[in-house]
């Protein structure tokens, strides 16, 4: 399973990737049994710095340093065997130690891989497939990280809230209306190849979308959608379906030609599955400059965590989870579950 997370610049994608992960490391000494992380230690060095900068109430540098290519992470999930253990013996330490397990069988390993995909890398894909329409090889033409792309199962687009509007004279406005059109054409171009490559066969395509710096949507788009002022609390509290039907009524409002685009897959033999939705923000405080910084928090009086919207993480997580096993059975060979991350 391949997993393909894009975005514009700016779309907050170093927060985004480092509360994942902060959010895995949570759930993981959780839930220890059902639920492991691990990382490549490149990527446990960059995300523990931004990880630290959150913490220390700073926001982490624009870009990534250093290669993204090189990072990598893995999420284990319980399969039904630990799942009976657990329910049968309760706590498996010294059971594994008695049967002298194997104790990596026990969950279902999931990996993540990081890859700079960048807007301009659609026009390529493009071209490309238009070429290899007349014999050309897409393996000769593209370079690795966009094969990959090309592959995934999963597309996970990150939509900055704060540059959704509705002044059309604002240039935002003219940036929202390009990063639609550049969503819409990946979805379309990456539908185009998977009918080419898998035609006959089962071929699932799951789109997701995730509104990123979601506190920062503008408050009269906010209340026309229904979304109170205190949207922390209303994100903590309401069911997924109406988080889902808020974020596709933003779609519908303002990225029309995406979601056009995902529900016309099926026209060309590629399954587009129930669009899926969540939401992310750091909430935020006012500095001594009176400069907004990342908020924190004390949980039990001694130690601190950051303020955000941990309970869609935990949901993004499982959801990785569930669909897990409906993806692999639609393939000859088990793939690999790649992130590809937008510049």
């Amino acid at each position: 399973m391949t997993v393909g997370i894009v975005g514009g610049r700016g779309t907050g994608k170093s927060v985004f990737v480092a509360l994942l992960a902060q959010s895995a490391i949570n759930y993981t000494n959780e839930m220890k049994a059902h639920f492991r992380y691990y990382t490549d230690p490149k990527f446990t060095a960059v995300i523990g710095d931004i990880i630290t900068s959150l913490k220390m109430k700073m926001w982490p540098p624009a870009t990534l340093k250093g290669s993204l290519i090189e990072y990598r992470f893995w999420f284990g999930y319980s399969n039904i065997l630990t799942r009976w253990l657990v329910d049968t013996w309760g706590p498996i330490d010294k059971l594994m130690e008695i049967l002298n397990f194997e104790r990596a069988k026990l969950f279902n390993i999931v990996e993540f891989s990081l890859y700079d995909i960048s807007g301009e890398d659609v026009d390529i894909l493009r071209q490309a497939l238009a070429r290899s329409e007349h014999g050309e090889s897409i393996d000769e033409i593209l370079p690795q990280n966009l094969r990959r792309l090309l592959e995934c199962d999963v597309l996970v687009f990150l939509i900055d809230a704060s540059k959704i509007t509705t002044d059309i004279n604002d240039p935002a406005y003219k940036e929202m209306l390009e990063y639609d059109n550049v969503m819409a054409q990946l979805m379309s171009t990456v539908a185009l190849y998977r009918s080419r490559r898998y035609r006959g066969k089962q071929n699932r395509l799951f789109p997701v979308f995730v509104v990123t710096k979601f506190d920062t949507l503008e408050p009269k788009i906010r209340r026309a959608l229904g979304i109170p002022d205190s949207y922390s609390h209303w994100v903590a509290s309401v069911s997924r379906d109406d988080i889902e039907d808020r974020v596709d009524k933003i779609l519908y409002r303002f990225f029309q030609h995406t979601r056009a685009l995902v529900l016309g897959g099926t026209l060309h033999g590629v399954e587009l599955e129930k669009a899926r939705a969540f939401v992310s923000y750091v909430e935020t405080e006012l500095n001594e400059e009176g400069v907004p910084v990342p908020k924190v928090y004390s949980p039990d009086g001694i130690s601190y965590e950051i303020s955000y919207s941990r309970s869609e993480y935990i949901e993004f997580i499982k959801y990785f989870g569930k669909i897990a096993n409906k993806i692999k059975v639609s393939h000859e060979e088990p793939g690999k579950y790649v992130v590809g991350l937008g510049r």
